[in-house]
């Protein structure tokens, strides 16, 4: 398993994702700041808890062990609730209630092809503030029974949460590996083959 997640993590930190990414500029790894005047300092100054984002896009890794599977999500506050910072008026803690209980529906984020027999195991949706920026964090964990029958898998968060325009998605299985973006006209992963 810690060989997954190590593979897991060069994916991300090394931006190995793949060359038909070239419709994103170098701001992929940076914070997208136009128009967001309530960005005051650098990301220099924050905490290694929230990593430099882009608004519009999350990250999804997946990875497999034998039978088990774990989805985990990053996604930047704005593409969830339309804002960065830590909420403190009622409106904006009941839009982060919202989106937690959003979050913490497995069918809201990732469908899975019933012929995989796949049991949810465990769910967790948090968000974590740091200044003026905040990130959604959620985790799910599947097992499937019949996993080499997972042809495809649904990424319905893009359905929920609008202001999130593209998804970068990292797969580790053991047999191979694979990273890709996914828009909302093409929410759908194929993984015919990786199981």
């Amino acid at each position: 398993m810690k060989y997954i997640f190590i593979i897991l993590i060069l994916f991300f930190n090394t931006n190995s994702f793949g060359k038909d990414d070239n419709h994103l500029d170098s701001a992929d790894e940076k914070h997208d700041h136009h128009n967001h005047d309530h960005h005051e300092h650098e990301h220099k100054n924050e905490k290694k808890s929230i990593k430099a984002h882009q608004h519009g896009l999350s990250k999804l890794s997946i990875v497999q062990e034998e039978k088990s599977l774990l989805f985990e999500f990053e996604m930047p506050g704005y593409d969830v609730v339309g804002f960065e910072y830590k909420a403190k008026k009622k409106e904006d803690v009941q839009k982060v209630k919202n989106a937690l209980a959003v979050l913490s529906k497995t069918q809201n984020m990732v469908i899975l092809p019933k012929q995989a027999e796949c049991i949810e195991k465990s769910v967790f949706a948090d968000v974590l503030n740091d200044g003026s920026h905040s990130e959604f964090i959620s985790k799910y964990k599947f097992e499937c029974k019949k996993i080499k029958d997972l042809n495809r898998i649904e990424i319905a968060f893009l359905k929920n949460f609008k202001n999130s325009q593209k998804l970068k998605v990292a797969l580790v299985t053991e047999k191979r590996d694979m990273s890709q973006t996914l828009e909302l006209r093409n929410n759908f992963l194929i993984v015919e083959g990786f199981f």
